[in-house]
């Protein structure tokens, strides 16, 4: 009788011998990429097999999952990917294409997961097919809007001071956004991008707001066209703007302290609670005397 283990087993290592032939067949052989390849150029960074796979489904099934989404779920997935500040150049047609790999690779774990009889094993395998993209996104996004939330107070104080020094605001925006690093810098950038290739003011600091859900961001974003149209001073506004963060940024560090008291006391009783009661119980038990037998008559 044939052991189910080792026949799953054997398939598992037909499935990855037939991938790992399909990507060798698809790719060009060392003679080839002499011939096609300068010597002089750059060499790109190598792609181990499983990016190769990826890509190789990705290109197969990745225009028709973005054919099947519709306008409303393309604009959610636009708005993660704009929150996470779309990591490795990720646009919407290479989420697609992840996606589409993520999911046939799921859907054959789960086939073989199956024939060993791990239903529960194939079920997570389609989950994280499915949503393990969209998780990672989310997660991302989270991050680097907190992050983002802490680091706009000092980008400007440091904006105001450069300001303040005499520079001109566009190159205050550049020459800070290049000595910093992180999301600010990285938006401010994108901004000035914006800026330069054409858009006004109002429609480049809009977007920034717009791609972004920092409660910092969008005070620092009004009052800094507030201030343009009223005729403030620049100097004057971001240095009224940078206390304002500073206000906003102290007062969001003291809620976060006071949502995390309760947390830690949550997390201390049920770790304590339960050994403490467990060593009174065995106290009181190996104190009395009293047997297993005499508990049970």
């Amino acid at each position: 009788m044939i052991n189910p283990g080792l026949a799953g087993l054997a398939s598992a290592c037909c499935v990855a011998v037939g991938i790992r032939g399909l990507v060798l067949m698809r790719s060009p052989s060392r003679v080839e990429r002499r011939e096609l390849v300068d010597h002089r150029v750059e060499r790109r960074e190598r792609r181990g097999p499983t990016r190769q796979l990826i890509d190789l489904l990705g290109a197969r099934l990745g225009p028709r999952l973005l054919t099947r989404m519709g306008p409303r779920m393309r604009d959610g997935v636009i708005r993660r990917l704009d929150l996470a500040g779309r990591p490795g150049g990720i646009d919407l047609e290479r989420y697609a294409e992840l996606k589409a790999a993520m999911v046939a690779i799921g859907v054959v774990l789960a086939i073989l997961f199956l024939t060993l009889g791990s239903w529960f094993t194939a079920v997570l395998c389609l989950v994280f097919g499915w949503i393990g993209i969209d998780t990672w996104l989310s997660r991302t996004g989270r991050r680097r809007q907190a992050q983002l939330e802490r680091d706009i107070p000092d980008f400007i104080d440091i904006l105001s001071i450069t300001v303040r020094a005499g520079t001109g605001y566009r190159a205050a925006l550049h020459r800070v956004g290049t000595s910093l690093s992180g999301p600010a810098a990285e938006e401010v950038l994108a901004t000035l991008r914006q800026m330069d290739l054409g858009a006004t003011r109002r429609e480049a600091f809009e977007g920034l707001r717009s791609r972004n859900r920092s409660q910092t961001l969008d005070s620092f974003v009004a009052a800094q066209l507030q201030a343009e149209e009223l005729g403030v001073p620049l100097a004057d506004a971001l240095a009224s703007i940078a206390a304002d963060t500073r206000r906003a940024a102290s007062q969001a560090a003291r809620t976060r302290a006071q949502r995390a008291a309760p947390r830690i006391t949550l997390i201390g009783v049920a770790l304590l609670l339960p050994a403490t009661m467990l060593l009174i119980g065995v106290g009181m038990y190996i104190g009395s005397g009293i047997t297993v037998s005499h508990l049970l008559g």
